[in-house]
């Protein structure tokens, strides 16, 4: 496995008695420990909540290419006039899950989806599950006719 060190600390310095390693920075004599990669215990809400994520992309795969494209189109917009320059950028799948994730019935089908939600991106925004946002051509892809 490749380590990458801070800007300041350049390799390891020694480990201590039970085996943690120690890396000092050259800079301002800082000194950093490294102990061993701790998991976590896997409990009810990491299965319910993989659960979820699995569904939600087993629904984009059945999603349209043209309402992928109106999704793109929003996430561009979206990343260049609501979302800080330093913050990560989203795609038109962190779109999908933020816009069936405001509601908090269960979704299984694109029907449902359409249901609960609207048919087009349009239709999302006016409800509030997505942000407004200004584009120069209107989104106008259908989800399920």
């Amino acid at each position: 496995m490749r380590v990458t060190f801070s800007r300041n600390i350049r390799t390891m310095s020694g480990k201590c008695n039970n085996g943690e390693m120690v890396f000092q920075s050259k800079k301002n004599n800082t000194v950093c420990i490294a102990r061993n990669y701790v998991y976590p215990h896997l409990n009810a809400n990491h299965t319910l909540s993989g659960n979820k994520m699995k569904a939600a992309a087993s629904l984009w795969s059945e999603v349209p290419n043209g309402f992928k494209e109106d999704l793109k189109r929003y996430a561009n917009a979206y990343n260049s006039q609501l979302l800080p320059r330093k913050k990560l950028r989203i795609s038109a799948y962190n779109v999908f899950i933020m816009a069936i994730g405001w509601h908090n019935a269960p979704i299984n089908t694109l029907d449902s989806v359409k249901t609960l939600l609207g048919n087009t991106v349009s239709e999302w925004i006016s409800i509030g599950a997505l942000k407004k946002v200004t584009v120069t051509v209107p989104f106008t892809a259908i989800l399920v006719s």
